[in-house]
């Protein structure tokens, strides 16, 4: 057998169902080798990074190790920035690639690939003898999964057609070696430390975190807020998770609304299961200035944003915890009303509205108005992918907040470009439609992906809320009094983009004209692009907040 033989075998053996890639020189034995497997889905991508963050989005959606490939050199080089931002969000994935023939560092193409990928923050592994092979592809999957990050697996053109003896059919993957995280229980010490903390209190919030986006999970916390008369806030990762309560106070940070920040501030007590209290989750450590914090979370400690330790931090499994807790509480007759009352409930329910007037120019929309419109007419059953580093982000997390399958905010490195094959990555994945949403800089740096999206062929909805500007820098330049004219770019016609590339296109400049796009989407069975055009002179809550120092 030869070595690329083995290899491809072994990531069969390994569970693998879905292939991302771009062919190459480097990898094309291998890759014809998959191809032979009729169950294998091999999505054909255009571009390295965005084959990698295809991969990441389905292994969100599946909650499986992620699989793409590329060629050599200038084929990973490309992948740079996708591997950051999949080391920053812990996804497993594995990458299949391949290396100049051993001691030929002269060819066009070489590259340090070790020290390159090392540089990003994602794993390293390479075959230099044919015997290491199979232990090879076992050591990624399994280094993925325990580590939570991508793994990249190089072989050398050399080495990948040397024969080798392999275990074929007898394959053990690294499933048998490692089977998942186990449950971690929490010290009985700190639990009753914890239970204590919140017996005192009369205020407390608990805070969901994307460790407990599980339904164990959730239904542990729900009972506990419930018990305890707390409020119920997320992270943005976990934007969505229990927002059936009438008691959900929204994101925590700086998404919240004026009236959730007013609550918080209230706080005696805040209980974070599964999340790492970021600066952003506390706003810097301002937003509950007197409250006692209890932190749950399987490492074995973390530091919050405002770089303090909780006044409780206890190690655990998130469902665990949370039961072991609430059972202990109950033990003690601990409970309360706590935020839970009738003019909580009110405020809560009115909450949200921004009473703000901006001019809006001619042919464009209120941003506010666009996400309220796209949240009534995308009904649950549609998962929501999001860039979440333009400054349109703030319309799209503060004002679509129906309940939905799956809800992802591509956030990890600050970076666009990435919200496009993030959410194609979801949708292979996913049993249900995806609606995308992005702004016109960060569309045009993966655009090209819009051909992939015709091939598959799925229920996709990509709007594009264009401002014809980076309206980051935009909003941020006219902060400090800066010429805005320097983030102005003229965007193409994306509605007429989409139709090029085999989707559905559909221009928006009016409210009536998105909504009749997303039900026309609706109606139908596949791909739809919109482009919306937003007022650049509606400035979002949280830039309000942190660049023009408003209290909104």
């Amino acid at each position: 057998m030869k070595v690329y033989e083995a290899i491809a075998n072994a990531f069969i053996k390994e569970g693998t169902t879905t292939l991302f890639g771009l062919l190459g020189d480097g990898q094309m034995y291998w890759w014809a080798e998959m191809a032979k497997h009729q169950d294998l889905n091999i999505v054909d991508v255009r571009d390295e990074g965005a084959a990698l963050t295809m991969a990441e989005g389905w292994a969100m959606a599946t909650g499986n190790v992620g699989v793409c490939s590329c060629t050599q050199g200038p084929g990973l080089a490309r992948m740079a920035t996708a591997l950051i931002v999949a080391t920053r969000s812990h996804t497993p994935i594995v990458v299949l690639t391949a290396k100049v023939p051993l001691n030929n560092d002269r060819q066009i193409q070489y590259l340090n690939q070790d020290q390159f990928v090392t540089a990003t923050g994602a794993g390293y592994i390479e075959v230099l003898t044919p015997s290491y092979a199979e232990n090879a592809v076992r050591q990624a999957f399994y280094r993925a999964r325990r580590e939570s990050r991508p793994i990249v697996l190089a072989v050398p053109k050399d080495v990948q057609t040397m024969d080798c003896e392999a275990e074929g059919v007898d394959y053990r993957p690294s499933s048998e070696v490692y089977s998942g995280q186990q449950a971690i229980r929490p010290a009985l010490a700190k639990l009753k430390e914890a239970a204590g903390i919140i017996a005192h209190s009369k205020k407390p919030v608990v805070i969901v975190g994307r460790g407990a986006m599980s339904a164990p999970a959730k239904a542990a916390a729900e009972r506990l807020a419930k018990r305890i008369g707390a409020l119920i806030a997320t992270t943005l990762i976990a934007k969505g998770t229990l927002s059936e309560s009438e008691y959900f106070a929204g994101i925590s940070g700086q998404y919240s609304s004026r009236e959730a920040i007013g609550l918080f501030a209230e706080a005696d007590c805040v209980i974070a299961i599964g999340g790492s209290l970021s600066m952003h989750t506390t706003s810097g450590g301002y937003l509950y200035p007197k409250a006692k914090i209890i932190h749950i979370d399987t490492n074995q400690h973390l530091l919050m944003g405002d770089e303090r330790g909780a006044d409780c931090y206890v190690q655990g499994d998130a469902t665990e915890t949370t039961q072991e807790l609430n059972e202990l509480l109950e033990k003690n007759g601990v409970g309360g009303e706590g935020y839970r009352t009738a003019e909580v409930r009110k405020l809560l329910r009115e909450s949200g509205r921004d009473p703000a007037e901006f001019e809006i120019e001619p042919g464009t929309v209120d941003p506010r108005e666009a996400a309220r419109v796209l949240d009534e007419h995308l009904p649950s059953s549609v998962g929501l992918v999001s860039s979440g580093n333009a400054h349109a982000c703030g319309f799209r997390v503060g004002l679509i907040n129906r309940p939905r399958p799956l809800q992802v905010y591509v956030t990890a490195f600050g970076c666009i470009g990435q919200a496009l094959s993030t959410g194609i990555g979801v949708s292979v994945g996913a049993d249900f439609p995806i609606a995308c949403i992005d702004g016109d800089g960060s569309a045009l740096q993966a655009i090209q992906e819009l051909d992939t999206v015709a091939r598959l062929g799925r229920k996709f909805l990509y709007v594009i809320m264009n401002d014809e500007a980076y309206g980051a820098e935009y909003h941020k330049l006219r902060a400090h009094k800066r010429d805005v004219k320097l983030s102005l770019v003229r965007t193409p016609d994306f509605a007429a983009l989409g139709r090029d590339f085999g989707c559905e296109g559909r221009s928006a400049r009016t409210l009536d004209e998105l909504a009749k796009a997303v039900d026309e989407f609706m109606a139908g069975n596949g791909p739809m692009v919109i482009d919306l055009r937003i007022s650049k002179n509606v400035i979002s809550i949280p830039y309000r907040r942190l660049h023009f120092g408003l209290d909104v």
